[in-house]
């Protein structure tokens, strides 16, 4: 009768752990299905199913079927979702460094982005660590610029536009202020609708996602400088994540970032290609005229940083880091 009680409590005690280490994450994207984006998630979702024995399964929401990123984020502290693949800016409120890498004119190209990235990556997973967030995945979205339908020169162009920004965009908010305009803050999901009917008619967007949501329709001109650096991650909630066994949270950790970082060679690509789209299509390309954007963004970042946006000292040090960088490229041209 021992033996029963035993084998009986033993196999409860089983049947426990193989449930807390299955275990499907819900995950949610405005990132549209079909998209390079969507792909690559699947593929990887595929590769976490198969080599977890099924033990982890990853199930996508796309193309905002369960909202904004601001609403994403609700339902995963609600526990209807475990995570989302969403703008760096909609954790800001949450972990002000993962605005590091999009403040404005912080890089001149994609190398600067990779070489700082091996030291501030862990920084940002670190801090996200901390108020209770698994970073899975972190990728450069391309450069944004300003896309609007009349020529944006001089930073006075910018007077009486109706200028977008992401909801909740701190950063962009004070970027127009300073450059004296009150943006229209909104969901991406409305832009288009937005741009359709007049609403707006300035937008912040890197060239493939202007393609990919159909607004170069609805512009004619872009701002040919890089105004920052669009970056997207995905997170999932530590507590849900913490439920999967050691050993099959590094194959999910493995394989997403594997496939986050050939998604980094995939929107550079498409960056390219869509620029050439956008020429094709009749969009000028306009160069702005003087440093009036920098000086806008100089005063930008130290309003910012009296309210604590982003993280001043780590900023500095990935400047400081910039600058040996620079030196160092320099150095090996001459």
């Amino acid at each position: 009768m021992h033996f029963l009680k035993t084998l009986f409590v033993t196999s409860l005690i089983a049947l426990s752990s193989s449930q807390v280490m299955a275990a499907t994450l819900k995950i949610a994207t405005v990132v549209p299905n079909g998209s390079s984006w969507m792909n690559e998630m699947k593929a990887a979702a595929k590769e976490v199913k198969q080599k977890t024995g099924g033990r982890v399964k990853i199930k996508y929401y796309p193309g905002g079927v369960m909202g904004s990123d601001k609403t994403v984020l609700r339902k995963m502290r609600s526990g209807q979702l475990h995570g989302g693949a969403i703008s760096a800016g909609a954790l800001a409120h949450i972990y002000n460094g993962v605005q590091l890498y999009s403040l404005p004119f912080t890089f001149n190209n994609l190398a600067e982005v990779r070489h700082v990235r091996k030291t501030f990556d862990p920084i940002i997973a670190e801090g996200l660590a901390d108020n209770g967030f698994q970073l899975l995945g972190l990728s450069e979205g391309g450069f944004a610029y300003l896309m609007s339908n009349k020529a944006l020169t001089k930073a006075a162009d910018i007077q009486g536009q109706k200028v977008w920004v992401p909801e909740g965009d701190l950063i962009g908010n004070e970027i127009f202020a300073v450059a004296g305009i009150k943006p229209i803050a909104s969901p991406i999901s409305n832009v288009y609708t937005g741009l359709q009917t007049g609403l707006l008619d300035t937008v912040t967007i890197n060239p493939s996602g202007a393609i990919a949501l159909q607004w170069h329709t609805k512009i004619q001109h872009l701002a040919d400088e890089p105004l920052l650096l669009i970056m997207g991650m995905l997170v999932v909630d530590q507590k849900a994540f913490k439920k999967i066994n050691a050993d099959d949270q590094a194959i999910v950790k493995q394989v997403v970032a594997a496939a986050f970082k050939r998604l980094d060679t995939i929107n550079e690509e498409g960056d390219i290609g869509a620029r050439a789209a956008l020429q094709k299509n009749g969009i000028q390309f306009d160069k702005p005229s003087g440093t009036e954007w920098r000086e806008i963004a100089k005063k930008a970042l130290i309003n910012l940083e009296k309210v604590d946006a982003y993280p001043a000292d780590t900023y500095q040090q990935l400047q400081t880091a910039l600058e040996e960088y620079r030196k160092s490229q320099q150095s090996e041209q001459k």
